[in-house]
C-alpha cells in the first residue's frame, strides 16, 4: 500500500515538472505583462468552475438533507 502512495506521488511530482517546463516554454514566448494576463485569465476561468462545483455540491447536499427528513418507506 505504501508502495501504491510513493509511485502515485512520484508520478504527480513528474506531472507537476513537466506542467512548469511546458508552461515556461509557452508563457516564455509572450512579453511578461501578456503573459501575467494569460496567467490571471486561466485562473478566473478555474475559479469560475470552482465557483460552479460548489453551488453544485450545495445543491446536492440540499438533496440529501431533504431525503435524511423523509419519513421511511415501509415494505
Amino acid at each position: 500500500m505504501e508502495e501504491a502512495r510513493e509511485q502515485e506521488s512520484r508520478f504527480s511530482e513528474q506531472v507537476c515538472e513537466w506542467r512548469n517546463t511546458v508552461m515556461d516554454r509557452v508563457l516564455g514566448l509572450f512579453p511578461r505583462r501578456t503573459a501575467e494576463h494569460l496567467v490571471n485569465a486561466q485562473k478566473e476561468g478555474i475559479l469560475a468552475v470552482r465557483s460552479l462545483l460548489d453551488r453544485g455540491i450545495e445543491a446536492l447536499e440540499g438533496d440529501l438533507k431533504r431525503v435524511n427528513e423523509r419519513p421511511p418507506k415501509n415494505h
